[in-house]
């Protein structure tokens, strides 16, 4: 019975596509191709299951194309209805060209299944079912059975598999934290652990972690996740054992993937890292030494540090606040720029520069410079050791010490005796070595304030000032009156005064005549010692006698004796007491600063007769013998002015005291005529016979007449000319240095005595004769003039300079060089 059934059961089978074919032009739907009634195919589906089975992979939310060859086998045959099912039970579509539908193809779709994505497509070779935005529920087993016309039924089978996607990767650090975008912060030498999990996905996706193109090795953790098989994400895990600054920003892919259809879903992160500065150094100036006091930028550089470094600058362990920093190369290089005015005390200290991380382990680094700071030098003088400075006394050897400071060292060390420098002289006991002074058997010439001065190539320095008092007895002090001139019962006040160090203590007086020698008894004399700084440590102490001759025997000398703490006076202080007279007459006397309206005298006064004198000048006008101007002065010079142009006059110089006057002192002169602005040609042409006579003096010794001819300085009363203008015949080229003088040519140069000459006046009297050589003889500056007149007719030379010997010859009316170099 069982063998029956079965092969009847294949005989149906057999049979069964020869059958189907009227029944479905049977029952054959009239409904359109949106018809979603399941009884749109009134047709019991009968399981398949032969031939073999085709499977298809499709995306989720993508498009399946189910293939299915409606190709007859027989020439000329068609199809006729085409039927899609899943698994083999339901109809999800049909394809129709049967009856009326044979111009047009009905469409037909299981609504419920399909909706409106599915679409039979029959220009396609094969034909296939387009199923589009599938879905997950689409997965299974397709099958397509093709009627044709006379051609038997064809069934073709179609696994579908969908195939969704995993979802997007999710990754997570080694606490559990979720990362994205860069990781946290790590620094060089930690470890980098990240996790990727994703959910969803079928088939299964497969992990793997990436490095740009390189794959990196990693570990399956899902298991960790899902110890008991229980359904949870995919994981894999990244493990690097030890950062370092390659990692730096270096972007990290997990990728899932399951199919090869689609691009692999991924996520990156970056990895952050802290790191600490590569170098930090101060970079080098030009190698030149700071100066003290002249401000100086240094510069500080970091880098390699992230975040950046923040510098500080310390001098000797304290911070310098002056600096301002800067970050360039996206803050892997941190510049601080330190404005710095270097001391003398810097000098050798170390300045450091700090680079601060705080944010990593070992994040400081440090840089450290040498103070190299020149400076001018810096001195200290002082005694030597064992030298009592209040107890130095001549004969003492006395020696210096100058303590110099200095950077870089002084190449010289001057010594300065109350500021005038020190010449070495070993002879004298006077011995330099550089910063020692030393003196053998010091005098009290040598007492005064001492100093060094050191130089180097930052300038000079100076020391203070120590003051070196000699100790030594009572001395006269030089220039002091010593002759007193006194009337008998008349009190002279005589004034004694000695320099000692220390100050005089005591003052004795002694008298002597031609007849004895006696100590001046306390009744004859009052003495008030008076103390009067000296130079150096020298004290000028004085004391004033008041003494009155009665008879002819109070006229000699009195002296006097002073003590101190270091001894008495070995030579007594000499004075004259003398009875008094008249003044001497001044001599010496000279002409000055010549003017039409004015001039000068000076005089060498003349012994005073015991007494204060002063002087007086009469001036006369020499033709009328008429007093023009009467001066009195302290000093034995004089200007008068307010006189008129053009005058000769005689002039008289007394000295006065108390007894009366002195014989005068004569001389002549004239003031300068108005008239006198005119060229030497307009002068020349005045000349008369070629003798001329220059002065009163020489002009006797020659025999001629007497004139007085001044040096004359006023501005007011030079010709209009330039004073350069080598074209103008009235000048001579310049030389500050040259000396003229008068002489005859082959005969021997006249020079005029200093009595004459008047001085520093440079007034040349001399007498000028045809063919003369007229040569300067003071050294006056340049631009001088010069007067050379007979009977008051006056010739002016104005001389610049002696480049020859100048020739005035009259007859020719020019001047007329000789021996010009």
């Amino acid at each position: 019975m069982a063998a029956t059934a079965s092969a009847r059961a294949v005989a149906l089978q057999a049979l069964l596509p020869l059958l189907l074919p009227p029944l479905l032009l049977l029952t054959a739907p009239t409904c359109n191709a949106q018809d979603s009634s399941p009884d749109a195919v009134n047709e019991v589906p009968v399981p398949y299951s032969e031939g073999g089975t085709q499977e298809l992979h499709a995306l989720l939310k993508g498009q399946a194309l189910l293939p299915c060859d409606i190709t007859p086998e027989e020439p000329g045959d068609s199809v006729f209805l085409v039927v899609w099912y899943k698994d083999d039970l339901t109809p999800i579509y049909s394809y129709d060209v049967r009856g009326k539908h044979s111009g047009s193809p009905s469409h037909w779709k299981n609504l419920d299944v399909v909706q409106q994505r599915a679409y039979f497509r029959t220009s396609t070779e094969p034909a296939s079912l387009a199923l589009s935005d599938v879905e997950e529920r689409d997965s299974g087993h397709y099958r397509c059975r093709v009627d044709f016309k006379a051609s038997p039924t064809r069934n073709t089978k179609v696994r579908l598999v969908v195939v969704v996607p995993p979802g997007k990767p999710t990754i997570v650090d080694s606490a559990g934290h979720r990362v994205e975008g860069s990781t946290r912060p790590y620094e060089e030498g930690q470890s980098l652990e990240l996790t990727c999990l994703v959910h969803g996905g079928r088939p299964v996706p497969t992990l793997s972690w990436w490095r740009g193109s390189q794959l990196l090795e990693s570990m399956d953790t899902t298991a960790e996740l899902a110890p008991f098989g229980a359904s949870g994400p995919r994981s894999r895990k990244l493990r690097i054992a030890s950062l370092s600054r390659r990692h730096l920003h270096e972007a990290l892919h997990c990728q899932a993937a399951n199919n090869n259809q689609s691009r692999p879903v991924s996520t990156s992160v970056a990895v952050d890292m802290r790191l600490r500065p590569l170098s930090t150094s101060i970079l080098p100036t030009d190698g030149a030494p700071l100066s003290a006091h002249k401000p100086v930028q240094l510069v500080c550089q970091s880098v390699g540090s992230r975040p950046p470094v923040k510098i500080t600058w310390l001098k000797d362990g304290k911070r310098l606040d002056n600096a301002n920093q800067v970050e360039t190369n996206e803050g892997n290089v941190s510049t601080s720029t330190l404005t710095f005015v270097p001391l003398q005390r810097d000098n050798n200290k170390t300045l450091k520069c700090r680079a601060e991380n705080g944010h990593v382990f070992n994040g400081t680094q440090e840089d450290v410079m040498k103070l190299n700071v020149f400076f001018p030098p810096t001195l200290r003088l002082e005694l030597g050791k064992g030298i009592n400075p209040n107890d130095i006394e001549e004969g003492d050897n006395v020696y210096f010490e100058c303590h110099v400071n200095s950077n870089p060292p002084a190449y010289k060390v001057v010594w300065k005796h109350n500021g005038v420098p020190i010449q070495g002289n070993t002879r004298a006991g006077v011995i330099l070595i550089t910063q020692n002074l030393a003196y053998q058997r010091i005098s009290r010439t040598q007492a005064g304030n001492y100093s060094c001065v050191a130089s180097n190539v930052e300038g000079d320095g100076t020391s203070n000032l120590v003051a070196l008092n000699v100790m030594y007895k009572p001395v006269c002090v030089e220039g002091q009156k010593r002759v007193y001139g006194v009337a008998r019962q008349e009190r002279a006040e005589v004034l004694c005064q000695v320099a000692a160090y220390p100050p005089a203590e005591s003052f004795r007086w002694s008298f002597n005549n031609t007849a004895e020698t006696q100590d001046v008894p306390p009744a004859r004399y009052s003495t008030a010692p008076t103390h009067v700084p000296g130079r150096g440590s020298a004290t000028h102490s004085g004391s004033t006698l008041s003494y009155t001759p009665a008879t002819e025997l109070d006229y000699g000398t009195v002296m006097c004796w002073a003590t101190n703490r270091a001894g008495s006076q070995a030579e007594p202080c000499v004075f004259h007491i003398i009875a008094a007279g008249k003044p001497d007459t001044p001599f010496n006397c000279t002409l000055l600063n010549q003017t039409s309206s004015a001039l000068g005298v000076e005089c060498v006064a003349g012994f005073d007769g015991g007494q204060p004198q002063r002087f007086e000048l009469e001036v006369y006008e020499a033709a009328s013998h008429r007093l023009l101007a009467n001066v009195s002065s302290d000093l034995a010079g004089f200007t008068v002015t307010g006189l008129a142009p053009g005058l000769v006059l005689r002039m008289l110089v007394f000295g006065t005291n108390s007894k009366g006057r002195s014989e005068p002192a004569k001389l002549e002169g004239f003031t300068l005529k108005s008239a006198e602005k005119q060229t030497e040609e307009n002068l020349l042409s005045l000349l008369g016979p070629p003798e001329l006579t220059l002065t009163p003096v020489l002009g006797g010794v020659l025999g001629v007449d007497k004139a007085a001819l001044p040096l004359r300085d006023d501005a007011d009363d030079l010709p209009p000319y330039s004073d350069k203008d080598d074209r103008n015949p009235d000048l001579i080229p310049c030389n500050k240095d040259s000396d003229y003088q008068l002489g005859t040519p082959g005969q021997k140069t006249l020079t005029p005595d200093n009595g004459v000459l008047g001085g520093h006046h440079g007034v040349v009297h001399a007498t000028l004769r045809n063919g003369d050589v007229f040569s300067k003889q003071d050294n006056r500056e340049a631009e001088r003039e010069r007067y050379i007149g007979r009977q008051f007719r006056e010739v002016r030379c104005r001389c610049l300079c002696n480049i020859g010997a100048l020739t005035l010859d009259p007859l020719e009316l020019e001047p007329r060089f000789e021996g010009q170099s």
